[in-house]
This record gives structure tokens, C-alpha cells and sequence, in this order.
């Protein structure tokens, strides 16, 4: 977790909390949904909450590719969004997706001023509610009924690419409507903010027929 003063957290700090939040909740969903045996996770504290965590080399470099980017756009303010999308193997039709909105609250050009000064006790505390809502998730969702992978997109502003010539051999260019889920359902999550970005999680899951 990242290092802060007692009441101020700088953009580096707020950057990587959010990484390590992304980072272990994607890991956490592809746990509680199933989508690999569960066999292949290993067991993992996060910030005091018990986890679930992938030890296949292929997924942790994938996550970690991914969370990295997301560390440096944030630091450039040029993202909006992260989102995980839950799509079956066979038609790659998306049947669920994870949205995680990160909104900006700092104050000053440079981002670099807490809007409301907050203490790493209270953000650590509001990840800890986020994170046993994403573990309780396994509650309320409906089982997949077939064979699913997942992807990760993120969304962005400004000229991405041109930003970040190295992103153009890593990532594609994605149309929004593949990513949306007929007759969906939309839970949100609890909130965390880190003074200078909020993040909001919601889950939109395909309702299956009873």
C-alpha cells in the first residue's frame, strides 16, 4: 500500500492505491466467478481482508501489464474507467462486466491537491468495505453457465496513443457497444476515495431466465 503523510495523499500515493485495489479485485472476481479452476489460486491478505489470488504466471503478468498502465495514465489524468469484462469462450458474447469509475476530486491543474485531505487509516478502511462487498458477491450473482474468460479494457481521454506510443503494441482499440449486456441488471458497490480520485465499482450481470 502506498506511503502518505498523516492527512495528505499525493497523486503518486492515490495512484497506487488504486492500482493494488484494481489489481487484487481483479484477481478476487476471477476467483469468486469461477472462471479458472480453484486450484489455481493461492491464499492472500489485502489490506486485512482475505483473498484469493491467481499464481498462473500467464494471468498475473496479464493483470500486472494492465494495472501498470492504469498506475501511469492516472498519473497523467487520462483515464476514466477500468472495466472487466466476464465473455464466454465459444461466442464471446460479454455476460458480465465489472465497472470501476475513477473520478477525479483534487483541486489545481496538477492534480496534486486533495480536495478534502483524507488519512490512509479512513481509505484503508473504505477498500476493506469494497473489497468484502466484491467477496460476497458469489451470493447474489448467477452461476455462468458456460465456459467464460475475461478481458480488460480501459477507458480513456486525450490522445492515449500518442502519449503512450508503447500502449499501440499492447492494447486495441474497442467500439462501446461490444461491452453491453441485454436485459442487464446493475448493483453498485460501496465507493473509496483517496482525496484526490473516487472510485465507484457496479457490476452488470446478464439476468438469466428463472
Amino acid at each position: 500500500m502506498a506511503t502518505s503523510q498523516d492527512h495528505c495523499i499525493t497523486l503518486q500515493g492515490s495512484a497506487a492505491i488504486i492500482h493494488e485495489y484494481l489489481k487484487y479485485s481483479s484477481h478476487s472476481i476471477i476467483f469468486q466467478r469461477g472462471i479458472y479452476p480453484a486450484s489455481d489460486f493461492l491464499p492472500m491478505d489485502y489490506n486485512g481482508v482475505p483473498m484469493m489470488v491467481s499464481r498462473d504466471p500467464r494471468i498475473k503478468e496479464y493483470i500486472d501489464l494492465i494495472m501498470e498502465q492504469v498506475h501511469d495514465l492516472i498519473m497523467k489524468r487520462m483515464i476514466t474507467k477500468v472495466t472487466m469484462c466476464i465473455v464466454t469462450v465459444e461466442s464471446k458474447e460479454v455476460v458480465e462486466r465489472w465497472d470501476f469509475n475513477i473520478q477525479p476530486t483534487y483541486d489545481g491543474e496538477q492534480g496534486e491537491e486533495p480536495a478534502v485531505p483524507k488519512a490512509l487509516k479512513k481509505i484503508q478502511s473504505e477498500i476493506r468495505d469494497v473489497m468484502r462487498q466484491i467477496v460476497a458477491t458469489i451470493s447474489f450473482l448467477p452461476c455462468l453457465d458456460q465456459r467464460c474468460t475475461f478481458d480488460i479494457m480501459l477507458h480513456t481521454v486525450g490522445e492515449v496513443f500518442e502519449a503512450n506510443p508503447t500502449m499501440i503494441k499492447q492494447f486495441r482499440e474497442e467500439d462501446m457497444a461490444s461491452i453491453e449486456i441485454e436485459g442487464a441488471q446493475t448493483i453498485g458497490l460501496k465507493q473509496f476515495s483517496t482525496g484526490l480520485q473516487t472510485v465507484d465499482t457496479k457490476v452488470v450481470y446478464r439476468v438469466t431466465d428463472p
